[in-house]
């Protein structure tokens, strides 16, 4: 779900109690922290763990964009490990190309039902945390219409999936689009009215839907539309540390507005961040105009 994490891949009041939540009487400390962001999923082909330094802040976020100062927060001589339930564990490399410690996920076998454990130990301290792999979603089903108004050509989609049984689920739901044109190919991300945050607090096995629409503007005969719908079934720490984070970017400068505390549940002197686990699936669409 690594796209879909940063479409979102973009993220309920009650935490599990593996989790910690920022006091938020300690906003004001300005004390460097460790920040740790890695999560997990059958589907990935790298296993990625994100280590930097941070400071506590709420409003607009460090802009990826402003590369000069965000490399200054990363951390490059951590040692880095994942572990699972029966002692295999695997050591992640740093990576400059991408700003992260990985190794290919063919060196450890990520589950459905599995937990994992991770190691960072980095600038004198250890860090820990551990995650489970949640269950997929089975399949997704979408209803979209095509219309056309004075601004160019729209589709409303309208994806549904049913609930997993059993359990208490907490959902992400994004999309992308590339649309191909005499041998051009533009690329983007749908917003959904929910901001691609689901639950099945409504009950358990329930079919649950979410709404977006994609403005392709006047498109010329011929032109190609591929959709790829995505619901992610993520731990709840995941759900709420991004629901968070999607709330305080939408609020951002609204000064009637109480910010979000992301939840994390990295232990460890000073360390913040997020462990979790994920499962993705995913459906293309043609669409020809």
């Amino acid at each position: 779900m690594k796209t879909l994490i940063t479409l979102l891949f973009l993220i309920l009041i009650v935490f599990s109690s593996c989790e910690k939540v920022i006091d938020a009487d300690n906003l004001l400390d300005a004390e460097e922290k460790v920040y740790i962001l890695s999560y997990l999923s059958p589907t990935d082909t790298l296993l990625t763990v994100s280590v930097s330094k941070a400071l506590p802040a709420i409003g607009t976020a460090l802009s990826l964009d402003d590369t000069e100062n965000y490399t200054t927060f990363i951390i490059e001589d951590a040692i880095v490990n994942i572990a699972d339930a029966e002692g295999n564990s695997v050591q992640l490399l740093y990576s400059s190309e991408n700003s992260m410690y990985s190794t290919s996920a063919e060196n450890l076998k990520i589950t459905e039902g599995s937990q994992y454990f991770l190691e960072v130990i980095t600038q004198g301290n250890t860090y820990t945390s551990s995650c489970k792999i949640p269950k997929k979603v089975a399949s997704i089903l979408e209803n979209f219409a095509v219309g056309q108004d004075d601004y160019g050509v729209y589709t409303d989609v309208d994806i549904s999936f049913e609930d997993i049984v059993g359990t208490a689920n907490f959902y992400i739901v994004g999309a992308k689009y590339e649309e191909i044109f005499e041998e051009e190919t533009y690329k983007g991300s749908l917003y959904f009215e929910t901001g691609g945050f689901l639950t099945d607090a409504i009950g358990d096995g329930v079919i649950l839907n979410d709404k977006t629409s994609t403005y392709t503007g006047f498109l010329e005969e011929g032109t190609s539309v591929k959709l790829t719908l995505q619901v992610a079934n993520v731990e709840e720490l995941i759900y709420q540390n991004l629901r968070a984070s999607y709330l305080n970017s939408q609020n951002d400068g609204n000064p009637f507005v109480e910010y979000s505390i992301a939840p994390d549940n990295i232990a460890g002197e000073n360390g913040v961040g997020v462990f979790g686990g994920y499962q993705l699936t995913e459906k293309i669409i043609e669409i020809q105009y």
